[in-house]
């Protein structure tokens, strides 16, 4: 194999790092949601993320020229699950499973702006509905 044959493009550099990301995030969203509070647990998570970076890049083994792209596809998928998770709260009981979606979603590698844009205008997307209801 020569050496050409062991380079990588930038898309497909990009595409590692968000799946690193999805792993990353994935991992640490499943240890916030065994807290008392997962919320406020992935916050932590996500300000702690430029000190503990450089573990991370240990775990997934990238390069120092990929650290910011992956830090930053990291953080995009903690603050989503952060938002679907104080979300969650603020809806109260009763509607879990529709975080339960968004969250799945995020775990299957789709677009963490989108799942935390649609998480924080489900409680008032559910007020309103409810003050309609009402007449």
């Amino acid at each position: 194999m020569n050496s050409t044959q062991n380079r990588t493009t930038p898309a497909a550099d990009e595409l590692a790092c968000q799946a690193a990301a999805v792993f990353v995030a994935k991992a640490a969203y499943t240890t916030a949601l065994e807290t008392d509070e997962p919320a406020g647990t992935l916050d932590n998570i996500a300000d702690a993320l430029p000190e503990v970076m450089p573990k991370v890049l240990d775990i997934v083994h990238t390069s120092p020229e990929l650290a910011d792209t992956l830090q930053t596809s990291i953080a995009d998928q903690l603050w989503a699950y952060s938002a679907i998770e104080h979300a969650r709260v603020e809806a109260g009981d009763g509607y879990g499973y529709v975080f339960d979606l968004l969250a799945d979603d995020l775990k299957a590698g789709r677009d963490p702006h989108l799942a935390r844009k649609t998480a924080l205008d489900v409680p008032g997307r559910l007020r309103a509905l409810a003050e309609a209801a009402r007449g």
